[in-house]
Protein backbone atom coordinates (compact mmCIF):
# COMPACT_ATOMS: atom_id res chain seq x y z
CA UNK A 1 0.00 0.00 0.00
CA UNK A 2 3.21 2.57 0.99
CA UNK A 3 4.34 1.49 -2.07
CA UNK A 4 1.66 2.42 -4.21
CA UNK A 5 1.03 5.68 -2.62
CA UNK A 6 4.96 6.53 -3.13
CA UNK A 7 4.81 5.62 -6.76
CA UNK A 8 1.65 7.69 -7.31
CA UNK A 9 3.13 10.50 -5.64
CA UNK A 10 6.40 10.13 -7.83
CA UNK A 11 4.94 9.55 -10.96
CA UNK A 12 2.18 12.79 -10.19
CA UNK A 13 2.34 16.54 -11.10
CA UNK A 14 3.05 16.44 -7.19
CA UNK A 15 6.52 15.95 -7.91
CA UNK A 16 6.93 19.19 -10.42
CA UNK A 17 5.27 21.16 -7.26
CA UNK A 18 7.22 19.90 -4.65
CA UNK A 19 10.61 20.61 -7.11
CA UNK A 20 9.08 23.82 -7.95
CA UNK A 21 8.76 24.98 -4.54
CA UNK A 22 11.80 23.28 -3.37
CA UNK A 23 13.69 25.63 -6.21
CA UNK A 24 12.78 28.83 -6.06
CA UNK A 25 12.71 28.68 -2.01
CA UNK A 26 16.15 27.47 -2.49
CA UNK A 27 17.01 30.09 -4.97
CA UNK A 28 14.86 32.85 -2.67
CA UNK A 29 17.02 32.08 0.19
CA UNK A 30 20.26 32.56 -1.42
CA UNK A 31 19.38 35.59 -3.23
CA UNK A 32 17.70 37.39 -0.36
CA UNK A 33 21.24 36.25 1.97
CA UNK A 34 23.24 37.38 -1.23
CA UNK A 35 21.27 41.04 -1.32
CA UNK A 36 21.61 41.53 2.57
CA UNK A 37 25.36 40.88 2.40
CA UNK A 38 25.64 43.71 -0.70
CA UNK A 39 22.73 46.22 0.82
CA UNK A 40 22.18 45.95 4.37
CA UNK A 41 26.05 44.63 5.88
CA UNK A 42 28.50 45.45 3.27
CA UNK A 43 27.26 49.65 3.35
CA UNK A 44 26.75 49.37 7.32
CA UNK A 45 30.46 47.90 7.68
CA UNK A 46 31.96 50.98 6.17
CA UNK A 47 30.82 53.04 9.25
CA UNK A 48 33.17 51.09 11.71
CA UNK A 49 36.61 50.93 11.97
CA UNK A 50 38.55 48.63 10.15
CA UNK A 51 39.40 45.82 12.75
CA UNK A 52 35.11 45.84 13.99
CA UNK A 53 34.11 45.48 10.36
CA UNK A 54 36.81 42.94 9.53
CA UNK A 55 35.54 41.30 12.51
CA UNK A 56 31.59 41.09 11.78
CA UNK A 57 31.99 40.67 7.98
CA UNK A 58 34.37 37.94 9.41
CA UNK A 59 31.53 36.40 11.46
CA UNK A 60 28.71 36.98 8.69
CA UNK A 61 31.34 34.88 6.54
CA UNK A 62 31.90 32.22 8.45
CA UNK A 63 28.07 31.68 9.18
CA UNK A 64 26.88 32.18 5.40
CA UNK A 65 30.07 30.25 3.58
CA UNK A 66 27.89 26.81 4.11
CA UNK A 67 24.79 28.22 3.86
CA UNK A 68 25.17 29.35 0.31
CA UNK A 69 27.16 26.33 -0.71
CA UNK A 70 24.11 24.17 0.48
CA UNK A 71 21.65 26.07 -1.26
CA UNK A 72 23.88 26.68 -4.59
CA UNK A 73 23.58 22.31 -4.62
CA UNK A 74 20.12 22.54 -3.63
CA UNK A 75 19.11 24.92 -6.32
CA UNK A 76 21.40 23.68 -9.04
CA UNK A 77 20.56 20.30 -8.68
CA UNK A 78 16.17 20.81 -8.27
CA UNK A 79 16.63 23.61 -11.37
CA UNK A 80 18.29 20.39 -13.36
CA UNK A 81 16.16 17.65 -12.40
CA UNK A 82 13.08 20.60 -13.42
CA UNK A 83 14.58 21.11 -16.65
CA UNK A 84 15.04 17.23 -17.11
CA UNK A 85 11.12 16.76 -16.37
CA UNK A 86 9.73 19.95 -18.17
CA UNK A 87 12.33 20.22 -21.02
CA UNK A 88 11.56 24.35 -20.15
CA UNK A 89 14.56 25.70 -20.91
CA UNK A 90 14.57 28.68 -18.22
CA UNK A 91 14.79 26.06 -15.18
CA UNK A 92 18.43 24.96 -17.14
CA UNK A 93 19.13 28.79 -17.30
CA UNK A 94 18.55 29.38 -13.78
CA UNK A 95 20.44 26.19 -12.65
CA UNK A 96 23.52 27.02 -14.40
CA UNK A 97 23.38 31.15 -13.61
CA UNK A 98 23.54 29.25 -10.00
CA UNK A 99 26.43 27.08 -11.00
CA UNK A 100 28.11 29.93 -11.84
CA UNK A 101 28.49 31.41 -8.61
CA UNK A 102 30.44 28.73 -7.22
CA UNK A 103 33.64 29.44 -9.62
CA UNK A 104 33.29 33.28 -8.99
CA UNK A 105 33.50 32.59 -5.32
CA UNK A 106 36.39 30.29 -5.73
CA UNK A 107 38.20 32.58 -8.33
CA UNK A 108 36.73 35.66 -7.03
CA UNK A 109 35.97 36.00 -3.93
CA UNK A 110 37.91 33.22 -2.16
CA UNK A 111 41.82 35.45 -2.62
CA UNK A 112 39.78 38.43 -1.30
CA UNK A 113 38.70 36.57 1.56
CA UNK A 114 41.67 34.90 2.30
CA UNK A 115 43.43 38.18 2.41
CA UNK A 116 40.91 39.09 4.63
CA UNK A 117 40.64 36.42 7.04
CA UNK A 118 44.75 36.81 7.36
CA UNK A 119 44.34 40.62 8.89
CA UNK A 120 41.74 39.17 10.68
CA UNK A 121 44.05 36.06 12.28
CA UNK A 122 46.74 38.28 12.41
CA UNK A 123 45.30 41.06 14.65
CA UNK A 124 43.65 38.45 17.09
CA UNK A 125 44.17 36.41 19.98
CA UNK A 126 41.99 33.52 20.55
CA UNK A 127 39.29 34.68 18.40
CA UNK A 128 39.14 38.07 19.77
CA UNK A 129 40.47 41.43 18.86
CA UNK A 130 43.90 42.50 20.25
CA UNK A 131 43.45 45.92 20.48
CA UNK A 132 47.43 46.14 20.84
CA UNK A 133 47.96 44.73 17.37
CA UNK A 134 44.95 46.49 15.94
CA UNK A 135 46.73 49.74 15.41
CA UNK A 136 49.07 47.46 13.00
CA UNK A 137 46.37 46.69 10.24
CA UNK A 138 46.09 49.14 7.63
CA UNK A 139 42.54 51.10 7.24
CA UNK A 140 42.78 51.53 3.84
CA UNK A 141 44.09 47.81 2.86
CA UNK A 142 41.19 46.53 4.94
CA UNK A 143 38.96 48.83 3.68
CA UNK A 144 40.22 48.57 -0.14
CA UNK A 145 39.63 44.85 0.48
CA UNK A 146 36.22 45.10 1.71
CA UNK A 147 34.80 47.24 -1.06
CA UNK A 148 36.60 45.00 -3.98
CA UNK A 149 34.73 41.79 -2.09
CA UNK A 150 31.33 43.70 -2.03
CA UNK A 151 31.98 44.36 -5.52
CA UNK A 152 32.77 40.96 -6.56
CA UNK A 153 30.05 39.60 -3.99
CA UNK A 154 27.56 41.96 -6.30
CA UNK A 155 28.58 39.68 -9.28
CA UNK A 156 27.32 36.53 -7.52
CA UNK A 157 24.05 38.13 -6.28
CA UNK A 158 23.45 39.12 -9.78
CA UNK A 159 23.67 35.86 -10.92
CA UNK A 160 21.88 34.54 -8.50
CA UNK A 161 18.91 37.05 -8.55
CA UNK A 162 18.92 36.02 -12.33
CA UNK A 163 18.66 32.49 -11.17
CA UNK A 164 15.50 32.89 -9.27
CA UNK A 165 13.63 34.93 -11.99
CA UNK A 166 14.55 32.95 -14.50
CA UNK A 167 12.63 29.77 -12.11
CA UNK A 168 9.81 32.33 -11.61
CA UNK A 169 9.61 32.95 -15.29
CA UNK A 170 9.62 29.29 -16.02
CA UNK A 171 7.10 28.59 -13.21
CA UNK A 172 4.19 31.30 -14.54
CA UNK A 173 5.05 30.34 -18.35
CA UNK A 174 3.90 26.92 -17.35
CA UNK A 175 0.79 25.88 -18.92
CA UNK A 176 -0.29 23.90 -16.13
CA UNK A 177 -0.43 26.86 -13.81
CA UNK A 178 -3.43 29.23 -13.40
CA UNK A 179 -3.74 32.01 -11.54
CA UNK A 180 -7.35 33.26 -9.77
CA UNK A 181 -6.36 36.99 -10.57
CA UNK A 182 -5.77 36.55 -14.52
CA UNK A 183 -9.08 34.23 -15.02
Amino acid sequence: MVNYQFQAFANSNNTLLVGKMIAVTSLGLYAGTALTFNTVIMPSLRKFSSSSSLAIWHESFQVSKVQQLSLTAVGVATNAGLFHKTKNPFYLYSAVALALTFPLSILGLRPISNKLIAIREANTVQGKANSLKDSESDDSVVDRLLSRWNLVHGARTALSVGALLSALYAIIADDSVHFILFK
